[in-house]
């Protein structure tokens, strides 16, 4: 979406009201009267049928331009003038999406009324955005790796001064742009959470390529260590930016990992637990309460095991969970072993703003656990499929093609659009990594239609060892808006997709326009179905990530998901579920 067009048009959800009623992505499901999408930064506040536009995040922030949905047995109007629907509706629909342009000063006041019943809805003016391009605060850290502890890089600080003690003579990194020594990642789930307050990334027509904001870590060629990235507006609410692994087969969506730290053998907890160091989990159910014989109940209910490896000398090598990582890497809450303050008790969590992550300290054991992490295969693992020799470094970094942190090299442009996240051998490009708003999908895959978001949160994707290396563990040294052109580049035209050899209709009733370059088509697949996909000349077309024009359907569990791009132009991106 972006937002000099028509913004947010045809969503699969509607309504974040007071009463809050989820909405299927189906033309048949049933629909509030009047209500605001999902995912947008606003909300309506109701008292009966009066409303009033109030920012999902509790502040004053008001967008230039929303969806409103509406039943379709009412007409709309703003500050007296009727407006028409984005679209016309389908036979099956309930309700009609109409884009609200909002006031640069005065409220905007929306009725809409089916002759029987009248809504009116007030809406503040919209708040300009703030010049800024950096975040301008950052909610939370929290890393469990090799770099977690104290060491003189300051690669597990958050403060300018290289500790994580907030005092009148530092401030926290990535404020003032890029650092040279940023934060690590450390294992799956390990994050880093950006605030951009009214420094909003915006769902811009004028950015090359879509991309809307850049992410910089400290990648070199072979050395990819990729990081998710997630969005918010109202810190609760997440969405993924769907990366070119993202519909893979070995891609793991919405996990929760545990990490457990053993400072001796304890098998009374658990007898996975052989040996000091830090176990992980994907099944660990947090207690209802947090004193100690809960917690150490549930360590014992949930399996464990070591970070997953690969080891052996020749391809293909062997991949095992055998061995635990270093009890040292552990994130202290205070103290280190050796007296070293590392203090994430101060970062983990600032001021309650970090939602999904737990730490439990009252059991023998302490517990970090993140959820809804979606993780993907370190690239050695990949290239380890079938290997009979090394793979080369240029291979290592081309296995993330677009959609995760910590891939490209950087360069020194920080904040411009200089690869195309779509080109050929991510390995040859620098620039940092881009990200698209218009990646954005639901926990079930499906897209949605961000106009603008205020939180992003950057958290490694990897769970993986390198032995002596450490863990795969991604670092983040900065995040910039992305500096726009002068005009729209434009959008890549809808190519034409076909079904084992007949033309999908990606306008009628079945399809789900969910904005001017996103389209979710509800359609039944079966496994050994063929899709094709015809893109205009010069266009790059992606299947499920890979570079191809067609692709056989291996399973039901995932949509399948079709990415048109060309030239300069924003993504024409199609969802088949």
């Amino acid at each position: 979406m972006k937002t000099s067009k028509k913004m947010l048009s045809l969503l699969l959800i509607a309504a974040m009201l007071v009463s809050v009623l989820c909405m299927g992505v189906s033309a048949t499901e049933d629909y509030d009267p009047v209500s605001i999408s999902e995912g947008e930064p606003v909300t309506i506040s109701w008292s009966g049928t009066t409303g009033t536009v109030v920012s999902v995040d509790g502040s004053s922030y008001i967008p230039q331009e929303f969806i409103l949905w509406a039943q379709i047995d009412y007409t709309v109007e703003v500050n007296g003038t009727a407006i028409s629907p984005n679209r016309e509706p389908g036979e099956d629909d309930t309700a009609a999406p109409y884009t609200i342009t909002t006031n640069a000063t005065n409220n905007t006041v929306i009725v809409a009324s089916n002759g029987t019943t009248t809504y009116t809805v007030t809406c503040p003016h919209y708040t300009a955005a703030a010049t800024g391009v950096n975040p301008v605060d950052v909610n939370g850290y929290l890393p469990v790796g090799q770099f977690a502890r104290w060491n003189s890089f300051g690669w597990g600080t958050l403060y300018t001064d290289s500790t994580n003690v907030s005092s009148s003579s530092n401030d926290v990194k990535f404020k003032t742009g890029y650092v040279s020594t940023g934060v690590s990642l450390g294992m799956a789930g390990g994050y880093v959470q950006f605030d951009m307050g009214n420094n909003r990334i915006q769902n811009n027509a004028n950015n090359k390529y879509g991309i809307d904001f850049i992410v910089y870590g400290n990648a070199f060629v072979g050395n990819p260590e990729a990081a998710g990235v997630q969005v918010s507006n109202d810190g609760v609410n997440w969405y993924t930016l769907a990366g070119s692994r993202h519909y893979m087969s070995d891609t793991k969506w919405n996990q929760n990992i545990s990490y457990v730290r053993l400072n001796a053998a304890n098998e009374t907890l658990n007898s996975a637990f052989t040996a000091a160091g830090i176990y992980v989990s994907t099944n660990f159910v947090a207690p209802s309460s947090d004193n100690a014989s809960d917690v150490n109940a549930a360590i014992g209910a949930a399996s464990w095991t070591g970070v997953p490896q690969l080891t052996g000398n020749t391809y293909p090598k062997t991949y095992n969970t055998d061995s635990p990582a270093a009890a040292a890497w552990w994130p202290e809450w205070e103290n280190d072993s050796n007296g070293k303050a590392e203090n994430y008790k101060n970062v983990w969590n600032i001021n309650d703003t970090v939602n999904g992550v737990s730490w439990l300290r009252s059991g023998s054991a302490e517990v970090v656990t993140y959820t809804g992490v979606t993780t993907v295969e370190d690239d050695m693992v990949v290239l380890n499929k079938g290997a009979t020799a090394a793979p080369s470094q240029a291979q290592m970094t081309d296995v993330y093609q677009w959609g995760y942190a910590d891939v490209r090299t950087n360069g020194s442009q920080y904040g411009t659009i200089v690869n195309n996240p779509y080109a050929a051998a991510p390995s040859t490009q620098t620039g940092g990594d881009g990200f698209d708003l218009s990646w954005a999908v639901k926990a079930d895959g499906t897209p949605i239609a961000l106009s603008s978001v205020r939180y992003v949160r950057v958290y490694s994707a990897v769970l993986f060892s390198a032995g002596v290396f450490g863990e795969t563990s991604a670092e983040v040294c900065g995040l910039y808006v992305a500096n726009a052109e002068s005009s729209s580049v434009g959008t890549t035209a809808s190519p034409t997709v076909k079904l084992n050899g007949t033309t999908l209709d990606l306008t009628g009733r079945a399809a789900t326009q969910i904005d001017d370059n996103v389209v979710y088509v509800n359609q039944r697949l079966a496994v050994g179905n063929t899709i094709t996909v015809e893109a205009a000349s010069g266009a790059l077309v992606f299947i499920n990530g890979e570079a191809a024009t067609s692709y056989t359907v291996t399973t039901t569990a995932k949509p399948v998901q079709i990415v048109v791009q060309n030239g300069d132009a924003e993504p024409y991106i199609v969802v088949l579920k």
